[in-house]
């Protein structure tokens, strides 16, 4: 039998070598890299966003700006970081800049913009809004700002979303029945569904890698901790119980601990770890330097997971390629 190598089937050949031995250069560079966490911090004497590594080392500050930078979110790929901010003197807005700290760039322009939450592809990111009717709803708009769409209707409000792993559905905070509970909704802000009931003032669901666990914060004994449940909304467990306030939970990407702030007797806040059953506390900032809202991100797990495989053969080929079919 007789192969028929033209130069078409040659082009094909050489750029798949090409793109995949690009990939596992760009995957095994990345794989060599270590996790980081992102925070902001008020050690300076403004809010500011920095980074650490997952022991508690190597901080490292990447906002310098006189007014105040919160609740960064790495991209899927840790290329990018989203972050709220009031640095145009006005209302907290929507920024993103790279993952140095660079090039800080206007996203939103609304009455108050906060809680962004980058969808697993890392083409869009869903936010909370607060427009004319006087309450926060979700919405979800491209990388870039543009073609901003609003999920929700409520009457009660809705805010903090989080993002399922397979970019299906959003879990979000709402009164809409009167109570504020955890609700999850298609992602297209369609099958609103409530998760919670009987808790008091469930709040910051975070999704864990493999989707099939929900981390939040509720109060439990006067004051917040954190709990875990399905994604369905049973089996709630609570992870931790002392008389601090545990809350805004993250999911280190393997799923085997959660990174979350706690703020002492002297309202100062800490970034700890713990292992997704509570135990194996350990804290990873100084307890004067006011640190909150930890969010995690490892080389080496988006090197190896399916929502991190954006480079498709086929893919690369036709924007290199246009004409082969």
């Amino acid at each position: 039998m007789r192969f028929n190598l033209t130069p078409r089937c040659l082009l094909f050949a050489g750029l798949c070598v090409c793109l995949t031995s690009g990939e596992l250069w760009l995957r095994n560079g990345l794989a060599e890299q270590k996790s980081q966490i992102v925070f902001s911090s008020k050690r300076d004497g403004n809010w500011e966003i920095y980074m650490m590594d997952a022991k508690g080392e190597s901080q490292i500050r990447l906002t310098h700006h006189p007014l105040n930078d919160l609740q960064p979110v790495w991209s899927p790929d840790g290329t990018r970081i989203a972050f709220v901010s009031n640095r145009n003197g006005g209302d907290i807005q929507i920024y993103l800049m790279g993952s140095d700290g660079k090039n800080p760039t206007r996203l939103t322009y609304g009455v108050w913009d906060r809680e962004p939450a980058w969808s697993p592809d890392g083409r869009k990111i869903a936010f909370s809004g607060y427009p004319e009717e006087l309450n926060f709803e979700i919405y979800v708009m491209d990388a870039n700002g543009e073609n901003q769409t609003r999920l929700t209707d409520n009457f009660g409000g809705d805010r903090e979303p989080s993002w399922s792993p397979d970019g299906q559905r959003i879990a979000f905070v709402s009164q809409k029945d009167g109570n504020e509970d955890i609700y999850v909704m298609d992602a297209d802000g369609g099958n609103q569904t409530r998760l919670t009931h009987n808790l008091e003032a469930p709040g910051n669901p975070s999704w864990s890698p493999d989707g099939q666990r929900i981390a939040f914060d509720v109060i439990k004994d006067g004051n917040f901790e954190i709990c875990i449940m399905d994604s369905g909304g049973k089996n709630v467990e609570r992870l931790t119980d002392n008389g601090a306030t545990d809350m805004a939970p993250a999911w280190s990407p393997d799923g085997n601990t959660i990174a979350f702030e706690r703020v002492g007797g002297k309202l100062n806040s800490e970034i700890h770890l713990m292992t997704t059953d509570g135990k194996s506390l350990k804290r990873l900032s100084h307890p004067n330097h006011n640190d909150f809202h930890p969010d995690w991100f490892d080389p080496r797990a988006w090197a190896i997971s399916p929502t991190g495989n954006q480079i498709t053969i086929w893919g690369s080929l036709r924007k290199l390629a246009p004409n082969l079919r």
